[in-house]
């Protein structure tokens, strides 16, 4: 969901995480963290290896990327 938002946002959304990570960090710097924490429990639990705490903290991590990019206007992509 959040890379939909950001898609609609005018982010690119690519398979490169690293570049998604730059793009964001640009607008919002003080989110980078929360995505990619949530990132890596996202990989640990792909492995069926996170605990049902580790998912409740990347919930708590999208959901903070995913209200600023909703509460945030439309940044310019020209």
């Amino acid at each position: 969901m959040v890379a939909e938002v950001m898609k609609a946002r005018g982010y690119p959304v690519g398979d490169d995480i690293e570049r998604r990570w730059e793009d964001i960090s640009v607008d919002h710097p003080r989110l980078i963290e929360d995505y990619r924490t949530a990132h890596g429990i996202s990989q640990v639990n792909e492995r069926s290896e996170a605990g049902t705490e580790d998912l409740r903290q990347a919930m708590i991590h999208y959901r903070s990327l995913f209200d600023e990019l909703l509460a945030t206007s439309v940044p310019s992509r020209a």
